[in-house]
């Protein structure tokens, strides 16, 4: 299998943390956040992640945690019941909203304020005017892009607030959403919210700060790199 991917990217790491849950082999391709030829020529579609197994190209994180867990069943990643198994997909599905957009827009939001830290993510191999140039251009496309804005941010500081509230009281001081281990709702609440983790504005906050705590269990060193504080 190999793993079409942004290294940074929440979603690519869901799916890394659902690979490493499940201790399967796979490569890695990482793409430039600019150049999106990969996942089309994969996948006719320019998002990632893709996973490519065999002649199999699938996108999305959530199909390909599903496909996971469909062809690589153990350990599982969702419940047998039938009802805990659409108990346990309505959570993942509600993490995912709750959190992917919003700790997104936080975390480039605080990026945005580091002289050069967007560059070093989008062009690593650019130094100096150059660099500066291409980071200015990008941060306009990301502003667009992922509808960032001053107004929208202060929203968004109180949704991620009020979500973490609420996947406390969800996990209710137990170690996983379900009884039975880790599943896939677990893995998305943990991944999605890992942006904040960057955001002084909004770590520091009770709630936040003891999600981010639980969530670190389900995300390798590797991982939490990714989202270093500034």
């Amino acid at each position: 299998m190999k793993l079409i991917q942004i290294p940074f990217s929440h979603n690519c790491i869901k799916v890394r943390v659902a690979l490493a849950h499940k201790r399967l082999p796979y490569e890695v391709e990482n793409i430039p956040p600019r150049d999106r030829s990969r996942p089309l020529s994969a996948s006719r579609q320019g998002l990632v992640p893709v996973l490519v197994d065999g002649e199999r190209a699938i996108a999305d994180s959530t199909a390909i945690l599903l496909y996971l867990e469909e062809r690589h069943p153990d350990p599982p990643l969702l419940p047998r019941d039938p009802a805990e198994r659409a108990r346990c997909l309505v959570l993942e599905d509600w993490a995912d909203r709750a959190f992917m957009e919003s700790s997104r827009r936080i975390a480039y939001g605080t990026i945005f304020r580091q002289p050069g830290k967007l560059a070093s993510m989008f062009f690593p191999g650019e130094r100096g005017l150059k660099a500066s140039l291409k980071e200015r251009a990008a941060k306009r496309v990301v502003r667009k892009r992922f509808h960032i804005s001053e107004a929208r941010h202060l929203k968004d500081l109180a949704e991620v607030r009020r979500a973490a509230a609420l996947a406390l009281d969800l996990l209710g001081g137990r170690p996983w959403l379900m009884n039975a281990g880790p599943t896939v709702a677990d893995i998305a609440l943990a991944t999605m919210s890992a942006p904040l983790r960057v955001s002084s504005e909004v770590r520091d906050d009770p709630a936040v700060r003891a999600l981010l705590a639980w969530g670190s269990k389900l995300l390798p060193p590797d991982v939490t790199s990714a989202y270093t504080q500034p």
